[in-house]
């Protein structure tokens, strides 16, 4: 538009007249930029019609899986006029959301539509499709859009889903009230089923499982899977069945283990068959098992073992439901599914802990996610913090007792730690070592384990001589750190008047706050360390890891993460070097060109963080995604989504998990998760049995090599490896070579399938 601006202005007149606000190629130009953004618009809502279209249908089966909500689609076409009225009543609530300016992620991911999909398809099955029912299918559809939202904001202040019950009071409301509507001439319809087309295709599928071991009970499984969505056919069922084993195992496992239990529930009490079989009302007990033995619920022993409490339950709920309104001539549906599921999601949130049974709190819209991603992030992150504390000095300090220590450490005062400083041969002074002075951590800076507000400060409390206490005055001169409103540091035995801050002061984590000295019950110089949960000095202490430390072991390097100092160890914070931190540094608006120096194929990776600041990778190129943390002290990823033919998997895999800090032979260990590194066909073998026990694991292993400086080294190799495991032994790996300097980042892969090189430099 500009380009055609400026030419007009330099051959069809004056700069004046082209810059004139009513002249005709302003006018032109206005004209373009509005109709440029009405068909942008268009383009994007129709992007996000179809997407949330195809969500919807997946929605009722607790998915967002596009080509599982495909199949689900078609499905519904077995009667046309189901189809076409499921069809109409989505892009009705679509349309109306989009008007009035709702969240368009959840018209795009279905949530504002799939209640609607199901009153549309309920209609569509029972009443000719015709304008009558068109009139009735708009007006319920939005009376379902409100619903939905009122549900949403009601059951969502109480952390709770709205599942189904939208759908239950629509198509109720639409039963209790078109009979008043005799202009809209709703008749009752002829069934008309593809079936009537191709009839051998329909008897021979029902002929097939006639031929099978308990074909009764097969019957009425895949027609109360069908009759999810209205469709009361064996063969609708079974590619429902064949949809939901290609999106989830666990959701299969789940369903025919929930429906194994009704079933049987029914058949012991001797109960009255006809309320499945006529009605095909068993789906209540599919949707319940997918919903808290794998949804709602994170998949495992126990969420199947609570099946066996909850399916008799709702058997009871399916059976005094009926008779209570069959009274008023409305259908049960899903309501004895939506009372069940908020019964016990509601119980759950009483709980004083989890006992094996835990909610889904990041929800990933699939069973296997939601197991994966639960025990891969506990066995992962489980020793994390809210607070990071860091050990209060510089330098390596000797750990002279630990929790539970045998001088001072007991009982209410166990968990703390003492340190001090010693000489290659164990000495913590210099010949003669008759002073305090002669002592190599007195007078030593002390540091501020984590950000804080000074809540309590003692001072005054003089330095003992060498080999007696201070009983009286036990702690010495203390400082006590507020870091949350539970939590707080203490840090004793300080040297009198040293103190560098005072009572209301902030301080940031590693200030200089003291100097260690030797006040109170301290008969040579140390610091006395411990966490409470009060600001009083010398409350009960609590059991707390120290984020990141490095230990000595027979002279080599220990990485430490959120652990406890031992007894005898040398520790140490953990430093960074510059020439790792600035090749790591992934911040939102970086960019890298990324090359395969064999091949020259190259990519772009871009660095974006989203509004709850997580930050990712994305490779334009293949639309892949890398999911990644960057706390000053490691870069790790998190998790990856799409292609993995790309250099950015690569990169994932053999950066996995880098220390930011040079040490030499340093090495450490990382679980990975499975459903990032292992191959699709044998994971969704694993995903059969993963709820009860793993057989496959993925592993990564990091080891530095060589630097050119051991304190600021501007250069720096490592190596790591990746690994699968099955039953234990090693099925497929692959071993990463990095050459880290400072203008560039160099990495070689090696595995079966050979070796690349790849180099990525910063492009911005």
């Amino acid at each position: 538009m500009h380009r055609r601006y400026a030419k007009r202005g330099a051959s069809g007149g004056t700069q004046e007249q082209a810059r004139a606000p009513n002249s005709p190629s302003k006018m032109e130009d206005g004209n373009g930029f509005f109709a440029n953004r009405f068909v942008a618009g268009i383009k994007e809502l129709t992007a996000v019609s179809f997407s949330g279209l195809l969500s919807s249908y997946a929605q009722v089966f607790f998915s967002v899986n596009k080509l599982f909500g495909a199949i689900l689609l078609l499905v519904t076409f077995i009667d046309p006029g189901a189809g076409l009225s499921g069809v109409l009543s989505v892009l009705t609530v679509q349309l109306i959301a989009w008007y009035f300016n709702f969240n368009t992620a959840l018209i795009k991911n279905g949530t504002y539509t799939y209640n609607a999909l199901m009153v549309g398809l309920a209609l569509g099955v029972f009443y000719e499709f015709n304008y009558s029912l068109i009139h009735i299918l708009v007006a319920v559809a939005i009376l379902t859009f409100l619903f939905t939202l009122w549900f949403m904001h009601l059951l969502g202040q109480r952390k709770l889903p709205f599942l189904s019950l939208p759908f239950v009071l629509g198509v109720w409301v639409v039963i209790l009230g078109a009979s008043n509507f005799s202009a809209l001439d709703l008749n009752q319809k002829e069934l008309l089923y593809v079936q009537e087309l191709i009839p051998e295709l329909f008897t021979n599928t029902t002929d097939l499982i006639a031929r099978l071991p308990f074909h009764n009970v097969i019957y009425l499984y895949l027609r109360s899977m069908g009759a999810i969505l209205f469709q009361f056919t064996d063969l609708a069922g079974i590619i429902v069945v064949l949809g939901i084993l290609y999106y989830s195992r666990m959701a299969f496992l789940l369903s025919l283990f929930g429906f194994t239990i009704g079933y049987a529930f029914y058949h012991f009490q001797e109960g009255d068959f006809s309320q499945l079989i006529y009605t095909y009302i068993g789906f209540n007990f599919i949707l319940t098992a997918i919903a808290l033995g794998g949804f709602f619920v994170v998949p495992s022993r126990k969420s199947f073992g609570q099946l066996f409490l909850v399916i008799p339950a709702i058997a009871l709920l399916i059976s005094a439901l009926h008779t209570l309104l069959s009274a008023f001539g409305l259908p049960l549906y899903s309501l004895p599914f939506n009372i069940m599921v908020l019964l016990v999601l509601s119980a759950m949130m009483y709980r004083t802990r989890t006992a094996g049974l835990s909610l889904v709190t990041l929800q990933q819209f699939s069973p296997e996610k939601n197991h994966y991603g639960y025990y891969h992030n506990l066995e992962r992150f489980s020793r994390d913090t809210y607070i990071h504390i860091s050990l209060p000095f510089m330098g390596e300090w000797f750990v002279s007792q630990g929790y539970n220590g045998t001088i001072t450490h007991k009982e209410e005062w166990r968990f703390a730690v003492d340190f001090d400083v010693r000489d290659e041969k164990g000495a913590t002074f210099r010949v003669p070592g008759y002073d305090k002075e002669d002592y190599y951590c007195y007078d030593l800076p002390v540091l501020a384990p984590a950000g804080g507000e000074v809540v309590e400060v003692l001072d005054g409390v003089p330095d003992n001589e060498i080999g007696k206490a201070n009983l009286e005055q036990n702690w010495g001169n203390t400082i006590v750190i507020k870091h949350t409103e539970i939590l707080y540091s203490q840090l004793s035995h300080i040297k009198a008047g040293s103190f560098t801050v005072k009572k209301g002061d902030y301080v940031k984590k590693g200030d200089v706050i003291a100097r260690c000295g030797n006040s109170g019950r301290s008969p040579e110089p140390h610091l006395h360390f411990q966490m409470q949960n009060t600001p009083y000095i010398g409350s009960k202490t609590i059991r707390h890891p120290f984020s990141y430390f490095i230990s000595k072991k027979n002279g080599a390097n220990v990485f430490h993460a959120f652990e406890v100092p031992q007894e005898g160890q040398v520790v140490s914070n953990m430093r960074t070097s510059k020439v790792l931190t600035d090749a790591f540094e992934f911040i939102p608006g970086k960019k890298f060109r990324v090359v395969e120096i064999d091949t020259q194929y190259e990519e772009t990776w871009e660095v974006y963080t989203t509004a709850t600041n997580q930050t990712y990778v994305w490779c334009p190129e293949k639309n892949a995604t890398a999911w990644l943390t960057n706390n000053q002290n490691l870069f790790y990823f998190l998790s990856y989504s799409g292609n993995t033919n790309t250099l950015l998997y690569q990169f994932f895999l053999g950066a996995y998990k880098v220390p930011l800090g040079y040490y030499n032979k340093l090495q450490l260990e990382d679980k990975m998760n499975i459903m990032s590194v292992v191959k699709p066909l044998l994971r969704a073998v694993h995903d059969f049995t993963a709820p009860f026990f793993h057989y496959i694991t993925a592993w990564y292993q990091f080891q530095f090599e060589e630097a050119d400086n051991d304190h600021e080294p501007c250069r720096v190799k490592f190596t790591s490896k990746y690994c699968i495991k099955l039953f234990g032994r090693e099925i497929r790996s692959a071993s990463f070579f990095f050459e880290v300097d400072e203008n560039k980042l160099l990495f070689t892969t090696k595995s079966k399938k050979g070796s690349k090189t790849i180099q990525c430099t910063v492009l911005s």
